[in-house]
């Protein structure tokens, strides 16, 4: 099986080493997403994607915007003017990401999933469905490509709060209100700065990287956050009927 990711970069699902955008193997600089993901996976399959990083391919958001512009005109589903400069860039992005994936089954006569990255950001002038919309944008482009086992990977507000999730101190509860933290790195209870004061220090995705893997993940808690558990429901399901 071979897992197909697409991030923004070093600190979400990692970069390719080389220049060309597209990688894999010894050439995949893996990110704290994607640690993240080989801890998820782990229980689903049985053994752990650590063990054969040559199980990731990735693409970079550059490369994968370079092939989506060279893609004939697509039809996308209908949707508000409003929605669709919002989600357009989300729905062909993941169409051509599906449409890569289809190509790599076909080349390696593997299984592929493809795991698309992309912090939803957001902001208080925002509309409050924005999260929905990408998300729904994301399945629409997979759906078009006729790719059946992609996943959306979509953190609220961005991945920094996933982890505070892990890092928090506090025990039980919900942590759904992490969702609502600001997006903007330069406000001072942004998620990237409150995850640097739980740690303690900012941690580079490296050390991020070796944290997670100090720190196993607790599904229970981090499941309270609704945009994990929309991914990683989506992730059981893309695994759902792979043979073992």
């Amino acid at each position: 099986m071979k897992i197909l990711l697409s991030g923004e970069g070093p600190t979400d699902l990692g970069v390719c080493k080389n220049s060309r955008g597209r990688c894999g193997g010894a050439d995949f600089k893996q990110g704290p997403m994607t640690q993240l993901l080989i801890q998820l996976l782990e229980p689903l399959l049985d053994y752990s994607l650590a063990d054969y990083p040559d199980s990731f391919a990735y693409v970079s958001e550059t490369r994968l915007c370079e092939e989506t512009k060279a893609t004939p005109a697509r039809l996308q589903p209908t949707r508000s003017k409003k929605k669709g400069v919002e989600t357009s860039y989300f729905y062909g992005n993941a169409m051509t990401l599906g449409r890569m994936a289809l190509d790599l089954a076909v080349q390696l006569g593997e299984f592929v999933v493809a795991v698309f990255f992309r912090d939803t950001d957001g902001t208080r002038s925002s509309h409050v469905g924005i999260w929905q919309d990408k998300w729904q944008s994301v399945c629409d482009g997979f759906k078009h490509a006729g790719f059946t086992r992609g996943v959306p990977m979509l953190p609220k507000p961005k991945s920094e709060a996933w982890l505070l999730c892990l890092a928090s101190s506090n025990r039980g509860g919900s942590y759904e209100k992490l969702e609502h933290l600001s997006g903007n790195d330069d406000s001072q209870n942004s998620a990237k700065a409150l995850l640097d004061t739980a740690l303690g220090e900012h941690h580079t995705a490296d050390q991020l990287c070796d944290w997670l893997i100090g720190h196993p993940v607790e599904v229970d808690r981090i499941r309270t956050m609704p945009s994990f558990d929309a991914f990683h429901q989506a992730l059981i399901s893309a695994l759902a009927d792979l043979p073992h």
